[in-house]
């Protein structure tokens, strides 16, 4: 009986580990120099700065867009992927998602505001 009870707790103790590892986050304390564009056309450069939990734009924060939470979750390439809405009180919100792939990121994002249309931006760059 203790042998088979030892066994469970092994079980247990390496799933959790398994799992933990999957998890992991690989943007937190990054920081990402991003080329924003629209379409084709480069519009602008940034940071884009993730601590634990939350996750900045350089120029975004020009404009009232606080810091946003966001979350992470493994791609069916095995690429970590973060997603995050961003709020400012005169400008709307940007909903974004990217990917992490070694150094690099790249990804995309929609900005709403009342009385103009949604603008949709891709963006790619490297941690700085």
């Amino acid at each position: 009986m203790k042998k088979y009870i030892l066994w469970i707790l092994s079980v247990v103790a390496i799933m959790s580990g398994v799992n933990a590892q999957t998890h992991d986050d690989s943007f937190a304390g990054k920081i990402f120099k991003i080329d924003n564009y629209i379409g084709d056309i480069f519009d602008n450069s940034e940071d884009l700065v993730f601590t634990d939990t939350e996750v900045e734009g350089s120029i975004c924060v020009q404009y009232g867009f606080k810091k946003a939470k966001y979350t992470t979750t493994t791609n069916e390439k095995g690429l970590q992927e973060f997603s995050c809405t961003m709020f400012s009180k005169e400008h709307g919100k940007m909903v974004w998602t990217g990917e992490k792939n070694g150094d690099f990121i790249s990804g995309k994002y929609l900005w709403t505001k009342e009385g103009q249309d949604p603008i949709y931006y891709t963006f790619k760059g490297k941690i700085k």
